[in-house]
């Protein structure tokens, strides 16, 4: 669990749904007892990287309230799984199935919902393992209707049907439509719309590692809002320059690419950017 708060921070917030789980399980006390001792474990091992990354807020200041689409597929998912929650599932375990799927479904997206008023976390991604417990309960689910009716028609049907509801988002997601940003095409318009010594200049600089996988594409414009490159500076996008300092750069060049957010995307608003 150290290993997986490392790799990704938001990991942790499953701890919560572990916790849940042993509550209404009405384990003994030397169960919750191990339990607190590694979460404690793990939140001491974390500390030092959340300290560390709290500085760099500024990575994830893209993410604006929860996207409709997006938390409608949560709650879509919660809906169904707590539906086959409710089913009879006559299987003697110290855990049940629902007390351990539910939370880890439930409480992850739930929490960074809740934290959005105040900073907005919410991305679906970022808490993909809680599809786990959808696809316990709705194997369980599955499951137990096969199961009272092991020959129905209706069930093979079903079946059918979800497997070609399936295909098109399967075949989508390998398309490089599916990608918000689509950086091969973006590199190719900067190569096609630059010519040597014209200026580029980002907007927001975030948008700067959009072209940084491949700097010769880029290698015989200025980059107006740089000061030290990532290499020469030991950063992941390099230094730029104060916001008075780039007119001044601009205004040195006859032309300018501009790499900007597509129409309607959440756009950054400091003062950097602004100016």
């Amino acid at each position: 669990m150290l290993l997986a708060c490392l790799l990704h921070e938001f990991a942790v917030v499953a701890l919560a749904a572990h916790g849940i789980t042993l509550l209404v399980s009405g384990v003994p006390r030397p169960a919750l007892r191990a339990w607190k001792v590694t979460v404690a474990s793990i939140v001491a091992g974390l500390l030092p990287l959340a300290i560390r990354s709290s500085g760099e807020s500024g990575q994830v200041s893209w993410i604006a309230w929860p996207d409709p689409v997006k938390f409608l597929g949560f709650l879509a998912m919660v809906i169904v799984g707590m539906r086959c929650a409710r089913r009879p599932m006559n299987v003697r375990t110290p855990i049940q199935l629902p007390a351990l799927a539910l939370p880890i479904l439930v409480i992850p997206g739930l929490l960074l919902l809740l934290i959005s008023p105040v900073k907005p976390l919410f991305v679906d991604g970022y808490v993909l393992y809680s599809s786990i417990g959808f696809a316990l309960l709705l194997g369980a689910g599955i499951d137990l209707f096969h199961r009272r009716q092991p020959s129905s028609r209706t069930s093979w049907v079903a079946a059918l049907a979800v497997l070609a509801a399936l295909l098109p988002p399967r075949l989508y997601l390998r398309m490089p439509q599916s990608r918000h940003d689509d950086v091969i095409a973006i590199v190719n318009a900067v190569r096609h719309a630059g010519r040597p010594g014209d200026g580029l200049l980002y907007l927001p600089g975030r948008h700067r590692v959009w072209t940084g996988a491949n700097p010769e594409d880029t290698r015989f414009l200025t980059d107006l809002a740089l000061v030290q490159d990532p290499t020469s500076s030991n950063t992941l996008a390099g230094i730029e320059l104060p916001a008075q300092g780039i007119p001044a750069r601009i205004l040195k060049f006859d032309r300018v690419v501009v790499v900007r957010d597509p129409e309607g995307a959440h756009s950054d608003t400091n003062s950097q950017e602004e100016a």
